[in-house]
């Protein structure tokens, strides 16, 4: 990433708002159009040259511009999949911007790197930024997930016993000296010390971190069991965890135990999802009708009564139903709500049952709407709708774009796992093949 500072001093005036230069900028980002590049380049070469004095003005108003230009290129160079220049650092730029700048863009630094295989070089840079930020969770969360892609496990455990030793010290300044912080009857019991004093809820968070790594670590094991125990420790001590049963269900599902499975579906608040994963989980143990009747209960679910976390598994569970079918049962005695329109976006959709069109349909409503329309795991379930009825060009350009978006907001360079499970599963061998690369895969599958 070439960034200049420029001569020092006053830089020449120019027309319009540096807000106004800026929003430009970043609108050409999201379009994907590499005339983003020129324009924040300009913009932090001629903040970058102007007295200090002035950048932190008005409340930092031209400072804070300035950051986000850099950030905002990093995300462009993401987006465009041009790694080397999102981490390629210009120390001239770095020493000018806030701690919290320089700590986000080394944080996505290290992000490339991950995404290039460079493990080692992302796991220092997120160790150095761990040091100085020991209970900022996505950090600590991002520097574990590095090590188990590399396969370091017990490296990985480690980043759960330097969270433990952190915490064990800020106790101690509180008073609390010699608690066996990997007790949960000690965490519950410290939980209701603190109870309504300043940050009890972020001290409840990493407790429950803690064993959400735990859980994480046994998973990676094959200790399902263990795991499930570990993640309903971290549901007890936060809510964070608490209200994301999501996070142990789909891998115990999409890994064949049925079982516990059950127990962590239990927990699940939605009637979409719980459907929606209870007929995935029989429909992999091979019970296909009692798999479709769920899927069915699901589509019979009105879409107004549906949440919008909830709403891709509804889309799912129509998908499903024109999966192959439970034996002996005819695609016409699968229920549909209703026939679904053609979208704006053209293409064919004739292959497709009602039941499917509808989920695809629903899929592309989502996508016009302001709040999901540049949402990367909506995209991925059009680009799913439109691979089932054939249309390859569509199935295509809706993952390339998915995964522009992912990477442009930072959070991956591929979809999660779990969706290589829902586009094997409905794809054809070989339209599945050609688009597996955009999936982080099983490993077992690797």
């Amino acid at each position: 990433m070439t960034m200049s500072a420029g001569r020092q001093g006053d830089a020449p005036t120019l027309k319009g708002s540096w807000e106004g230069l800026h929003a430009e900028a970043l609108a050409l980002s999201r379009q994907g159009n590499d005339e983003a590049i020129d324009k924040l380049g300009f913009l932090i070469e001629r903040l970058a040259g102007l007295p200090e004095t002035r950048r932190t003005a008005q409340d930092d108003r031209l400072q804070t511009i300035l950051e986000q230009s850099v950030l905002g290129l990093q995300s462009h160079y993401a987006r465009r999949n041009r790694l080397d220049d999102m981490a390629a650092a210009s120390e001239e730029i770095l020493g000018i911007l806030s701690e919290d700048a320089c700590s986000l863009w080394r944080e996505n630094q290290a992000r490339a790197h991950w995404w290039q295989g460079r493990h080692e070089s992302a796991a220092e840079t997120l160790r150095a930024e761990v040091d100085k930020l020991p209970f900022e969770v996505e950090l600590r969360w991002l520097l574990f997930s590095v090590l188990l892609d590399a396969g370091e496990i017990d490296q990985a455990d480690r980043v759960k016993i330097s969270l433990l030793d952190k915490l064990a010290g800020l106790f101690q300044k509180r008073g609390l000296a010699g608690l066996d912080l990997a007790d949960e009857q000690t965490q519950l019991s410290v939980k209701e010390q603190l109870a309504g004093e300043e940050g009890d809820d972020q001290i409840s968070l990493q407790f429950g971190l803690l064993h959400f790594l735990n859980a994480s670590v046994e998973m990676e094991k094959g200790r399902w069991q263990e795991a499930l125990d570990a993640f309903g420790s971290a549901a007890k001590l936060s809510d964070a965890y608490g209200e994301r049963w999501h996070l142990i269900y789909r891998p115990l599902v999409v890994n064949g135990q049925a079982k516990l499975a059950q127990r962590a579906l239990n927990r699940e608040e939605s009637p979409v999802s719980q459907g929606f994963w209870r007929g995935l989980s029989g429909f992999y143990a091979g019970d296909r009708q009692g798999a479709a009747a769920e899927w069915r209960r699901v589509a019979q679910i009105s879409l107004d009564e549906v949440t919008l976390p909830s709403v891709g598994d509804w889309i799912l569970a129509h998908y499903y139903l024109d999966a192959p079918q439970p034996p002996g049962q005819a695609a016409a005695e699968i229920e549909s709500a209703q026939d679904a329109t053609t979208s704006e976006e053209g293409g064919d959709q004739g292959s497709l049952t009602d039941t499917g069109r509808k989920g695809l349909q629903v899929a592309l409503n989502l996508l016009g709407q302001r709040d999901t329309q540049r949402d990367p795991l909506v995209l991925g379930l059009a680009a799913l709708g439109w691979g089932m009825s054939g249309n390859k060009e569509h199935l295509h350009r809706n993952l390339r774009h998915s995964i522009e978006l992912l990477r442009g907001s930072l959070q991956d360079n591929k979809l999660a796992v779990f969706n290589w499970y829902f586009f094997r599963d409905l794809l054809s061998p070989e339209d599945f093949a050609g688009v597996e690369q955009f999936f982080h895969a099983p490993k077992a599958a690797g």
